[in-house]
């Protein structure tokens, strides 16, 4: 008797337990013929066996055998190899039997005798079918956790290196609050992501000039957080030409912004900003600027009303024939100018773009304000849930 499972590359391999030889002869002739691979055993304790030596794809049983039975089979196998299908065949045409078989472990259950080989090969396959589902859904769950895993590694990655950018964006921008000379600045950046794509810098130029900008990059996280660095590293280069060579770029707002544009398109980032740049000579009290593409422009609030500074370009870092202009606006004795980006509009609850524009007016119109004032009076403490990042920036002459 054949106690072995001569298995034949991609054949399903088939164990019949049977202590009837002539039904076992059908039932393996049959399945032989039906292009399974077939091995033999008279007896349960000789089934179990084969099984733990061969390991077939699937176990055909008899349920009432001398010695070993069907249910005894069952349980053994159900305990060593739970995913391992079984099929009971039985004679009694009982149907508790086929209940208990089914509770003890059974996957199908074919009565004898077998009318139809067809009944018998449905449910082999059906039972096969499933095991090959349940070794897939096995195999999917590990390829899941896998690629969890592994995404898990990868997002850790991504808040270290964000972490790390982060540090390096907290560490170039200049101080919430400060004075230069005569000036009172302020500055407030909430960012919707991690990291942000504004950026906004004031910086002593030379004994009589002040600059300041406010850029926003397109898109956000980390290309954009990391073209806002870049742009802090150009303009600090651009002073250190007028310091080292007497290069006068950083001096003329127009001229600052068609070099960085020129800078920036040098790269073949794929990203542009648009970014408002003034200069403000303290000794004359002037304010010159340049826009590059930036909404809203500038507010000047004299101490009286507030007003929008006209003065329009393209974006910086998108076409290459881009040209600015450089506005001059003579300055009150005392005054303020404010900048926001983009991302407040976005935020302010009113419909109409006049209608955010006015507000702004309105939340600027006092002496003594703060970034966080102006924020705080629009009701934008937060960028939480926030499409874009909001960002202020707030110089006062106050003598």
């Amino acid at each position: 008797m054949d106690n072995a499972v001569a298995g034949t590359p991609g054949r399903r391999q088939i164990l019949v337990i049977e202590d009837d030889p002539v039904v076992r002869f059908n039932i393996v002739s049959y399945l032989e013929d039906s292009g399974y691979t077939v091995a033999e055993a008279d007896s349960g304790e000789q089934g179990v066996a084969v099984v733990r030596d061969a390991c077939p794809d699937l176990v055909l049983c008899d349920l009432r055998m001398p010695g070993m039975d069907g249910l005894d089979v069952l349980r053994v196998l159900g305990a060593e190899q739970p995913d391992l299908p079984t099929v009971v065949v039985s004679g009694t045409g009982v149907l508790s039997d086929a209940v208990e078989a089914l509770r003890t472990g059974a996957w199908d259950f074919v009565t004898k005798p077998i009318q139809d080989m067809a009944v018998l090969e449905h449910a082999i396959d059906g039972a096969l079918d499933k095991a090959r589902l349940i070794r897939d859904n096995r195999h999917y769950q590990v390829e899941l956790q896998q690629a969890n895993a592994l995404l898990q590694e990868h997002l850790e990655q991504f808040r270290q290196d964000a972490a790390a950018g982060r540090t390096i964006q907290q560490q170039l921008m200049p101080p919430a609050e400060r004075r230069l000379g005569a000036y009172r600045l302020s500055c407030q950046l909430l960012p919707s992501l991690y990291l942000s794509g504004d950026f906004v810098d004031n910086f002593v130029i030379d004994h009589r000039h002040i600059g300041f900008f406010l850029a926003d990059v397109s898109g956000h996280g980390m290309s954009s957080a990391f073209v806002t660095v870049l742009l802090k590293s150009f303009m600090q280069r651009y002073q250190e030409l007028l310091h080292n060579d007497g290069e006068r770029t950083i001096l003329s707002p127009a001229q600052t912004l068609a070099r960085l544009n020129r800078d920036l398109l040098a790269q073949r980032l794929e990203k542009y900003l648009t970014m408002l740049y003034g200069v403000l000579d303290v000794a004359e009290n002037r304010l010159c600027f340049a826009n590059g593409g930036h909404l809203p422009g500038p507010v000047l609030f004299d101490g009286t009303a507030a007003r929008y500074l006209e003065g329009r370009g393209p974006p910086v870092g998108l076409f290459a024939d881009a040209a600015y202009e450089n506005i001059e606006v003579r300055l009150p004795d005392r005054h303020l100018l404010a900048l926001f980006s983009d991302g407040v509009l976005d935020a302010l609850p009113e419909r109409h773009l006049r209608d955010k524009c006015a507000r702004l007016l309105q939340a600027v119109s006092r002496k003594g304000l703060s970034a966080t004032d102006v924020l705080r009076a629009l009701g934008l403490t937060t960028s939480e849930g926030q499409p874009d990042d909001i960002t202020l920036l707030i110089l006062e002459r106050e003598d």
